[in-house]
Protein backbone atom coordinates (compact mmCIF):
# COMPACT_ATOMS: atom_id res chain seq x y z
CA UNK A 1 0.00 0.00 0.00
CA UNK A 2 1.35 3.44 -0.99
CA UNK A 3 2.06 6.55 1.38
CA UNK A 4 0.36 9.41 2.19
CA UNK A 5 2.45 12.33 0.52
CA UNK A 6 1.79 16.29 0.82
CA UNK A 7 1.84 17.76 -2.23
CA UNK A 8 4.99 20.66 -0.60
CA UNK A 9 6.81 17.62 -0.39
CA UNK A 10 7.02 16.11 -4.07
CA UNK A 11 10.02 15.78 -5.67
CA UNK A 12 10.55 15.30 -9.46
CA UNK A 13 10.29 12.12 -11.02
CA UNK A 14 7.50 9.49 -10.84
CA UNK A 15 5.29 9.08 -7.50
CA UNK A 16 4.01 6.21 -6.23
CA UNK A 17 2.52 7.89 -3.15
CA UNK A 18 -1.30 8.56 -2.15
CA UNK A 19 -2.19 12.11 -2.42
CA UNK A 20 -5.47 13.87 -1.17
CA UNK A 21 -6.70 17.07 -2.89
CA UNK A 22 -9.52 19.15 -3.58
CA UNK A 23 -10.38 19.78 -7.62
CA UNK A 24 -10.49 23.59 -7.55
CA UNK A 25 -10.74 23.90 -11.28
CA UNK A 26 -9.64 22.66 -14.59
CA UNK A 27 -10.10 24.14 -18.13
CA UNK A 28 -9.25 23.50 -21.71
CA UNK A 29 -5.86 24.55 -23.30
CA UNK A 30 -6.13 25.04 -27.09
CA UNK A 31 -3.55 25.86 -29.05
CA UNK A 32 -4.88 28.84 -31.10
CA UNK A 33 -2.34 28.50 -33.72
CA UNK A 34 -3.50 25.76 -34.70
CA UNK A 35 -6.69 26.23 -34.74
CA UNK A 36 -7.53 25.51 -31.60
CA UNK A 37 -6.46 22.19 -31.41
CA UNK A 38 -6.43 20.52 -27.62
CA UNK A 39 -3.02 20.28 -25.92
CA UNK A 40 -4.05 19.74 -22.76
CA UNK A 41 -6.51 19.85 -19.54
CA UNK A 42 -5.23 21.49 -16.87
CA UNK A 43 -6.07 22.16 -13.38
CA UNK A 44 -5.44 23.31 -9.93
CA UNK A 45 -5.11 20.63 -7.03
CA UNK A 46 -5.03 22.03 -3.37
CA UNK A 47 -4.32 20.37 -0.28
CA UNK A 48 -5.27 20.68 3.41
CA UNK A 49 -2.03 22.36 4.27
CA UNK A 50 -3.38 24.63 1.52
CA UNK A 51 -0.66 24.26 -0.98
CA UNK A 52 -1.51 25.22 -4.45
CA UNK A 53 -0.52 22.93 -7.59
CA UNK A 54 -0.67 22.87 -10.87
CA UNK A 55 -2.04 19.49 -13.10
CA UNK A 56 -2.27 18.87 -16.54
CA UNK A 57 -3.71 15.63 -18.57
CA UNK A 58 -1.96 15.45 -21.87
CA UNK A 59 -4.60 15.59 -24.80
CA UNK A 60 -3.99 11.95 -25.33
CA UNK A 61 -5.42 11.16 -22.26
CA UNK A 62 -7.94 13.24 -21.80
CA UNK A 63 -10.60 11.02 -22.60
CA UNK A 64 -9.35 8.42 -19.71
CA UNK A 65 -10.02 10.94 -17.26
CA UNK A 66 -12.41 13.91 -18.13
CA UNK A 67 -15.55 12.23 -16.74
CA UNK A 68 -14.18 11.85 -13.31
CA UNK A 69 -13.58 15.24 -13.15
CA UNK A 70 -16.24 17.48 -10.35
CA UNK A 71 -14.81 20.92 -9.53
CA UNK A 72 -14.90 21.50 -5.59
CA UNK A 73 -14.76 17.52 -4.86
CA UNK A 74 -11.73 15.54 -3.00
CA UNK A 75 -9.82 13.07 -4.90
CA UNK A 76 -7.14 10.76 -4.25
CA UNK A 77 -4.29 10.41 -6.43
CA UNK A 78 -1.26 8.52 -7.10
CA UNK A 79 0.86 7.11 -9.66
CA UNK A 80 1.50 10.08 -11.43
CA UNK A 81 4.78 12.30 -12.29
CA UNK A 82 6.40 15.21 -10.76
CA UNK A 83 8.01 18.03 -13.02
CA UNK A 84 9.64 21.19 -12.63
CA UNK A 85 6.56 23.80 -13.11
CA UNK A 86 7.09 26.15 -16.22
CA UNK A 87 8.71 29.46 -15.22
CA UNK A 88 6.42 31.50 -17.24
CA UNK A 89 2.02 31.61 -16.95
CA UNK A 90 2.70 30.60 -13.55
CA UNK A 91 -0.62 29.50 -11.71
CA UNK A 92 0.86 28.11 -8.26
CA UNK A 93 3.26 29.06 -6.20
CA UNK A 94 4.91 25.41 -6.13
CA UNK A 95 8.30 24.47 -7.53
CA UNK A 96 6.50 21.65 -9.28
CA UNK A 97 3.35 20.74 -11.09
CA UNK A 98 1.72 17.25 -11.79
CA UNK A 99 1.68 15.32 -14.67
CA UNK A 100 -1.29 12.72 -15.42
CA UNK A 101 0.13 9.28 -17.04
CA UNK A 102 -1.23 5.91 -18.00
CA UNK A 103 -1.17 4.51 -14.72
CA UNK A 104 -2.60 8.01 -12.70
CA UNK A 105 -5.16 6.59 -10.21
CA UNK A 106 -7.88 9.70 -9.80
CA UNK A 107 -10.71 8.81 -8.30
CA UNK A 108 -13.10 10.57 -6.01
CA UNK A 109 -13.00 9.80 -2.55
CA UNK A 110 -15.95 10.90 -0.25
CA UNK A 111 -15.13 9.58 2.48
CA UNK A 112 -11.90 11.89 3.29
CA UNK A 113 -10.93 12.92 6.91
CA UNK A 114 -8.15 15.74 5.50
CA UNK A 115 -9.98 19.32 5.43
CA UNK A 116 -8.90 20.51 2.68
CA UNK A 117 -9.81 23.87 1.62
CA UNK A 118 -12.83 24.88 -0.55
CA UNK A 119 -11.16 27.95 -2.05
CA UNK A 120 -7.87 29.53 -2.89
CA UNK A 121 -7.01 32.42 -4.93
CA UNK A 122 -3.98 34.24 -5.31
CA UNK A 123 -4.92 38.16 -5.38
CA UNK A 124 -2.60 40.79 -6.26
CA UNK A 125 -2.68 44.36 -5.94
CA UNK A 126 -2.62 47.10 -8.70
CA UNK A 127 0.87 47.99 -8.12
CA UNK A 128 1.70 43.90 -8.46
CA UNK A 129 -0.93 43.65 -11.25
CA UNK A 130 1.46 46.75 -12.94
CA UNK A 131 4.82 45.00 -11.71
CA UNK A 132 3.56 41.98 -13.50
CA UNK A 133 2.16 43.51 -16.68
CA UNK A 134 3.86 42.38 -20.07
CA UNK A 135 6.12 40.17 -17.76
CA UNK A 136 4.11 36.37 -18.58
CA UNK A 137 5.44 35.53 -15.51
CA UNK A 138 1.82 34.45 -13.42
CA UNK A 139 -1.28 34.75 -13.91
CA UNK A 140 -3.23 36.37 -10.93
CA UNK A 141 -6.83 36.73 -9.55
CA UNK A 142 -8.29 39.60 -8.89
CA UNK A 143 -11.68 40.56 -7.13
CA UNK A 144 -13.31 44.19 -7.07
CA UNK A 145 -16.74 46.14 -7.35
CA UNK A 146 -18.04 46.17 -10.84
CA UNK A 147 -17.90 49.95 -12.05
CA UNK A 148 -19.32 49.03 -15.74
CA UNK A 149 -19.36 46.59 -18.50
CA UNK A 150 -19.12 47.14 -22.60
CA UNK A 151 -19.89 44.30 -24.96
CA UNK A 152 -20.10 44.46 -28.47
CA UNK A 153 -22.43 41.33 -27.85
CA UNK A 154 -24.78 43.81 -26.37
CA UNK A 155 -24.09 46.24 -28.94
CA UNK A 156 -24.86 44.07 -31.90
CA UNK A 157 -21.75 44.83 -33.98
CA UNK A 158 -20.06 42.22 -36.37
CA UNK A 159 -16.46 40.90 -35.93
CA UNK A 160 -14.61 39.41 -32.75
CA UNK A 161 -16.24 39.70 -29.88
CA UNK A 162 -15.23 41.30 -26.92
CA UNK A 163 -16.31 42.47 -23.51
CA UNK A 164 -14.85 45.04 -21.21
CA UNK A 165 -15.54 45.15 -17.05
CA UNK A 166 -13.79 48.15 -15.08
CA UNK A 167 -13.56 47.10 -11.58
CA UNK A 168 -12.61 49.02 -8.95
CA UNK A 169 -9.80 47.61 -6.61
CA UNK A 170 -8.95 48.20 -3.34
CA UNK A 171 -7.33 51.78 -3.04
CA UNK A 172 -9.94 52.92 -4.98
CA UNK A 173 -8.78 51.89 -8.77
CA UNK A 174 -10.24 51.19 -11.35
CA UNK A 175 -8.17 48.35 -14.18
CA UNK A 176 -10.22 47.19 -17.32
CA UNK A 177 -10.18 43.28 -17.56
CA UNK A 178 -10.93 42.18 -21.08
CA UNK A 179 -12.51 39.21 -22.61
CA UNK A 180 -12.87 38.24 -26.27
CA UNK A 181 -14.53 35.63 -28.81
CA UNK A 182 -16.10 32.86 -27.13
CA UNK A 183 -14.53 34.08 -23.74
CA UNK A 184 -16.51 37.08 -24.08
CA UNK A 185 -19.33 34.89 -25.04
CA UNK A 186 -19.11 33.03 -22.08
CA UNK A 187 -19.30 35.75 -19.59
CA UNK A 188 -22.07 37.62 -21.40
CA UNK A 189 -24.05 34.45 -21.16
CA UNK A 190 -23.78 34.14 -17.45
CA UNK A 191 -23.72 38.08 -16.32
CA UNK A 192 -26.94 38.55 -18.79
CA UNK A 193 -28.81 35.73 -16.97
CA UNK A 194 -27.84 36.66 -13.83
CA UNK A 195 -31.41 38.25 -11.56
CA UNK A 196 -29.52 41.26 -10.99
CA UNK A 197 -26.55 43.04 -12.48
CA UNK A 198 -23.55 41.64 -10.01
CA UNK A 199 -21.70 44.17 -7.96
CA UNK A 200 -18.76 42.01 -7.01
CA UNK A 201 -16.86 40.08 -9.79
CA UNK A 202 -13.99 37.93 -9.21
CA UNK A 203 -11.86 36.51 -12.00
CA UNK A 204 -8.97 34.09 -12.10
CA UNK A 205 -6.03 33.48 -13.93
CA UNK A 206 -5.93 36.87 -15.72
CA UNK A 207 -2.80 38.16 -17.70
CA UNK A 208 -1.90 41.75 -16.74
CA UNK A 209 -0.74 43.68 -20.38
CA UNK A 210 0.38 47.40 -20.67
CA UNK A 211 -1.04 48.78 -23.85
CA UNK A 212 -0.72 52.47 -23.94
CA UNK A 213 0.32 53.38 -20.64
CA UNK A 214 -2.84 51.79 -19.46
CA UNK A 215 -3.08 48.64 -17.18
CA UNK A 216 -5.68 46.03 -19.41
CA UNK A 217 -6.51 42.48 -17.52
CA UNK A 218 -6.81 40.00 -20.46
CA UNK A 219 -8.68 36.30 -19.34
CA UNK A 220 -6.95 33.68 -20.29
CA UNK A 221 -8.33 29.79 -20.98
CA UNK A 222 -7.81 28.81 -17.08
CA UNK A 223 -10.09 32.30 -16.38
CA UNK A 224 -13.09 31.29 -14.38
CA UNK A 225 -15.08 34.16 -13.41
CA UNK A 226 -17.36 34.33 -10.56
CA UNK A 227 -20.01 36.61 -8.92
CA UNK A 228 -20.30 37.72 -5.14
CA UNK A 229 -22.32 35.14 -4.40
CA UNK A 230 -20.40 32.23 -5.77
CA UNK A 231 -17.74 32.79 -3.42
CA UNK A 232 -16.31 33.51 0.50
CA UNK A 233 -13.68 35.73 -1.37
CA UNK A 234 -16.14 37.53 -3.40
CA UNK A 235 -19.17 37.63 0.09
CA UNK A 236 -16.40 39.28 1.85
CA UNK A 237 -15.03 41.76 -0.59
CA UNK A 238 -19.23 42.88 -1.39
CA UNK A 239 -20.03 42.91 2.53
CA UNK A 240 -16.83 45.38 2.95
Amino acid sequence: MSSYVLLANLRAGRCSNTAEVRLLRFWEARNVRKDGELMSLDMLLLDEQSTLIHGSINSSRVDTFRRRLSEGSVYSLSGFDVARANPKFRLSDSPVSIRFNDGTFFEPKTDSDKDIPTELFRFRSHEQLLALANTNRELPDIVGEVSSVRSTITDGLRGPQRVMVTLRLEGDVNVCVSMFDDRAVTFHTKFDEHVSEPRVILFTSINPKVVGGKLYLNVTSGTHFYFYCETAAGKEHYEK
